[in-house]
């Protein structure tokens, strides 16, 4: 029941996608990220994911992680349905698009440095992770105002499954792995967690995959909301998802990268 509530809600933040009106039930519009991997698309009123989106109207542009000034650009352009494998269940959606017809609108909003030693005490001292497990270039972070409450939160990745798959040999025993992504709000005892997965690596599996957090992307702009786009992959499947926060609550929707490798 929650999982539907979840998706009910992502339908009616997106249906102001891009506008300051809401959208009309006959049009298109598409959630893409730079190289044309399609995330969500509305049409017609309906939620479309990655295998099944195709058609014209307007693309929110995600835009990715970097210091400064939040920009969104949106463009007009076309969704279609691409297979380069030979199984007819691995097409996916792409989006393409004329750059040149770009439009951009600068926000208030700002991703800032974080200090990852500091970030990195203050989540051994919550106990979420253990200083025996984990090193400073495991954490990556921004700081980022998620739900427009003027106040910054520290949005984080925290994860040693590539240096552990790095290092690790055949004849190696298993050894713990983590992987945890979150915001941390300045007042708030503990984080807020979107995605964490715990266990013992012991070789390349199908189940374990490492989570990045690709970009961020408007959902509402004339109310100021935005949704993280988070990106998780193992070898037979890859998800991503979009993570609303607001005031420590996630809602949060999941789509399709790619279904076959």
């Amino acid at each position: 029941m929650v999982r539907y509530i979840r998706l009910f809600a992502f339908h009616a933040l997106l249906t102001l996608c891009l506008t300051d009106t809401a959208v009309n039930a006959a049009e298109f519009y598409a959630v893409v990220e730079p190289n044309g991997i399609v995330g969500l698309c509305l049409s017609k009123g309906a939620l479309l994911f990655a295998d099944r989106c195709e058609g014209n109207g307007r693309l929110s542009i995600v835009q990715p992680i970097k210091e400064g000034t939040v920009v969104w650009r949106s463009a007009m352009g076309t969704v279609s349905l691409e297979n380069g494998k030979s199984n007819t269940q691995c097409a996916l959606s792409h989006a393409k698009w004329d750059p040149k017809s770009e439009e951009t609108i600068s926000t208030g909003r700002k991703i800032g440095k974080v200090n990852r030693a500091d970030l990195l005490k203050r989540l051994i001292e919550q106990k979420l992770l253990k200083e025996a497990e984990v090193v400073e270039d495991d954490i990556t972070a921004f700081a980022l105002d998620l739900d427009g409450d003027g106040k910054d939160e520290i949005v984080f990745v925290a994860s040693n499954l590539k240096r552990v798959a790095n290092h690790y040999t055949d004849s190696d025993k298993s050894v713990s792995y983590f992987v945890y992504v979150g915001a941390l709000a300045n007042n708030d005892p503990f984080p807020t967690l979107f995605n964490n997965d715990r266990g013992d690596y012991s070789g390349g599996t199908d189940a374990s995959g490492d989570v990045t957090i690709e970009g961020i992307v408007p959902i509402a702009p004339g109310t100021g909301e935005i949704a993280l786009l988070i990106r998780t992959s193992t070898r037979v499947a890859g998800t991503q998802t979009l993570i609303r926060y607001r005031f420590g609550i996630v809602q949060r929707i999941d789509t399709i990268e790619y279904i076959c490798d």
